[in-house]
């Protein structure tokens, strides 16, 4: 047997060759996968079934993969059928992908590790020590804008839920509720606290534009404001400093072909006021559908805004296929503790664990990554194999 110190990872092939062997040292059983397209191969060891993803990479793991795999084992038969999960890479785990891994506690179905000294390093011995890698927006604030022309399709959702997002990845956030109508302080008041499984955790201070200052800004990395329908109610100077926005929308026929013309509105809207700010149209409330309708849907989504896409270079519809919000019933019935108890009042985020996950969590997390990693680190973008 050839011993995994002679091997140099220096592609996947070389490196999941080494995993095997590494797993093997430790009376694991390889088998050959089933399935692929979702791990790699099967462990087996005293009765226990193991499916095994290993990921090489040049960069920091992102949480997109984790996610993956996670709904692989939680959603589908063949992964029902395991055990547990393992994922194995070289070269750690990046922000978004230890707050996905944090966010487990203790009811984990997936044990993701590093392959270091020719050894498996399981678990939560290493997740600290990636943790501490440097804020790459410690020296740059970003304003964030939350914003189409049409109510009622997630805004203060989204706003709310991105900047938890952003919080347990440990960027310090603020909110910034432009809207006449001030849901984001229905829902939030003037804050809310969020606990981080492993960390102490921390505040998001929700202002409005009234109570909001520079000298807030000082002690804020990421400023996301939920804005007001109308932009002309929104505080031009606010509009201005926008880096991104971010423009909800829903996959469904009445939904494209209504917010088609909105979503033009809007990018119209805003570049009246801002022409450089990155515009990202996101699906939310999004549903599992059969895949022949899928299909046309996402085509005619993508196909709906490929005039703007081409016309302003600063313009993006994510691919809902990449990205998008699941419809899940936490999201549904958020603001719900409003109702519960009127006289003690408290404030929180669709991020409770059910089950064991939380897809609402997992969800922005990945929208968090993907703002971040397709703008201010556009240019140390990760390489994948």
């Amino acid at each position: 047997m050839v011993s995994p110190s002679n091997i140099a990872f220096e592609n996947a092939t070389d490196f999941r060759a080494a995993v095997e062997l590494a797993l093997q040292q430790e009376g694991w059983a390889i088998e050959n996968a089933a399935h692929p397209k979702a791990y790699d191969f099967i462990a087996r060891q005293n009765g226990k079934t193991m499916a095994v993803l290993v990921k090489w990479y040049k960069s920091a793991m992102s949480s997109q993969p984790i996610n993956k795999f996670e709904s692989f084992l939680d959603e589908t038969d063949a992964g029902r059928g395991f055990d547990d999960g393992l994922i194995v890479t070289n070269v750690g785990y990046a922000k978004p992908a230890l707050a996905h891994i944090r966010g487990w506690g203790d009811s984990a179905k997936i044990t993701c590790s590093l392959l270091q000294d020719q050894q498996i390093c399981w678990g939560s011995q290493f997740i600290d020590d990636n943790d501490n890698e440097q804020d790459t927006l410690n020296d740059q604030k970003i304003y964030i804008g939350i914003f189409t022309c049409k109510g009622g399709v997630g805004k203060t959702t989204v706003a709310a839920h991105l900047a938890g997002a952003l919080l347990l990845q440990n960027y310090d956030v603020a909110l910034i509720d432009l809207d006449p109508e001030q849901n984001l302080h229905r829902l939030m008041g003037d804050g809310v606290f969020l606990p981080n499984p492993g960390k102490i955790g921390n505040s998001i201070n929700v202002f409005n534009s009234d109570n909001w200052g520079e000298e807030m800004a000082e002690e804020c990395q990421v400023v996301i404001c939920d804005c007001s329908p109308a932009l002309e109610r929104n505080p031009a100077d606010l509009i201005k400093r926008l880096d991104y926005c971010i423009i909800p929308t829903t996959l469904n026929p009445l939904g494209i072909n209504k917010h088609g013309s909105v979503i033009r509105e809007t990018v119209d809207a805003i570049r009246k006021n801002n022409a450089s700010a990155r515009l990202f149209v996101v699906v939310n409330n999004f549903r599992k559908i059969g895949n022949k309708y899928y299909n046309i849907l996402r085509k005619t989504l993508l196909d709906t805004y490929k005039e703007i896409s081409e016309k302003d270079p600063n313009f993006e519809c994510i691919d809902p296929s990449v990205l998008n919000i699941r419809s899940s019933d936490q999201l549904y019935h958020w603001g719900v503790h409003l109702l519960e108890d009127q006289d003690i009042p408290r404030s929180e985020l669709a991020f409770n664990l059910v089950g064991g996950k939380s897809n609402p969590r997992n969800d922005f997390i990945q929208l968090s990554e993907y703002i971040i990693e397709n703008t201010l680190l556009k240019n140390h973008k990760k390489t994948h194999k």
